[in-house]
């Protein structure tokens, strides 16, 4: 069974030979080829080169499309920082207010270096086609405000002006269906969706259902393809049962100080669960201990199948040692479908 048919048979509920694993490698990619990252995230046939590295290196149950947010900020008129340390980040969001930003023109999803994220999807599916699935990454649809007039200000929104909250969420949404099924087009088997606004650490429970939940299932309800929503490594039990049932999700990420057992009690044995590694754990501990977390996860959440093991943010940090990354790796070949260590 090739990584393609054992992760898209996880995500449908069919038999599978062992558990998946997924580990988030984008900028970790340039240590291999000794790219620079203003070029792996720039041009396609770089980051291609990246990946192809990345798979042959360890050979996790994905390739990764360009997982970059500045990207996203910028088509609408933001800024990004550039480092030779980490993907690039947002440096000013491009509106100053919500009416601002809903003065903006809506870019479409192949503006500026969106444009670069597509062709590298498709040269990515050109190659990997039906051996390897492709994972894109983007915004959940109640957090992709924050990229255009900053995380504070989005939250203050949120909080005090309902009305204007709603009326950006429904200005970011219609580019999130756009670029959304324009990845799928491109060839991304699987779309993963970073909903801060469901985690803990960001958002209560009662805000979420209120502002968001609603808001995600209509935006969600129109992008193609099966779908998983990430915790983006906070907590996310406090929502995680809200998520079943939402029009095309499949499954979900748990956070790193969540509890494996306890989400599953939550979404019950058919809906999948991914996690819950930590990604700062990756450049901090030893193979043996990376290898232990790893199959202490499994040991939690595997035994019934419908789980992906992987790290529970985004990147993970470049300066993770391989043997840890292999070391995950092996826990997952060493932990197949039937529950039993080998």
């Amino acid at each position: 069974m090739n990584s393609y048919q054992r992760v898209m048979n996880t995500l449908s509920g069919r038999p599978v030979d062992r558990v998946p694993a997924f580990a988030i490698l984008g900028a970790y990619g340039a240590n291999l080829t000794g790219c620079d990252l203003r070029t792996l995230y720039s041009d396609a046939g770089a980051y291609l080169q990246a990946q192809q590295a990345l798979q042959s290196s360890f050979g996790f149950d994905l390739v990764l499309a360009p997982f970059d947010f500045s990207a996203i900020a910028e088509a609408f008129g933001g800024e990004t920082v550039w480092s030779g340390l980490q993907t690039p980040n947002m440096r000013r969001p491009a509106a100053p207010t919500v009416a601002r930003a809903l003065d903006l023109r809506l870019p479409g999803p192949g503006d500026g270096r969106l444009s670069f994220i597509l062709e590298a999807t498709r040269a990515l599916a050109q190659l990997y086609q039906e051996r390897v699935p492709v994972i894109a990454v983007l915004p959940g649809p109640g957090i992709l405000p924050s990229l255009l007039v900053g995380l504070d200000l989005w939250m203050e929104t949120v909080l005090f002006e309902p009305g204007a909250a709603r009326n950006l969420l429904s200005y970011s949404g219609d580019f999130l269906v756009a670029l959304g099924n324009a990845l799928v087009e491109a060839g991304a088997d699987c779309l993963v969706f970073t909903e801060g606004m469901a985690c803990a650490e960001i958002a209560p429970r009662a805000l979420f259902v209120d502002a968001v939940l609603p808001h995600l299932r209509e935006i969600l309800a129109r992008i193609d393809g099966p779908k998983i929503i990430s915790s983006t490594g906070g907590s996310i039990n406090q929502t995680l049962d809200l998520l079943p049932g939402i029009p095309g999700v499949v499954g979900a990420v748990a956070g790193s100080r969540d509890d494996l057992v306890e989400s599953r009690r939550l979404v019950g044995p058919h809906f999948n669960l991914l996690g819950n590694l930590d990604n700062l754990a990756f450049a901090s501990v030893g193979a043996e201990e990376m290898q232990q977390m790893s199959l202490d996860c499994l040991q939690a959440a595997a035994h019934g199948g419908h789980f992906i093991l992987a790290n529970s943010g985004g990147d993970i940090p470049q300066a993770t040692p391989a043997e840890n990354l292999l070391a995950m790796h092996g826990a997952a070949v060493r932990y197949p479908a039937t529950g039993r260590l080998q």
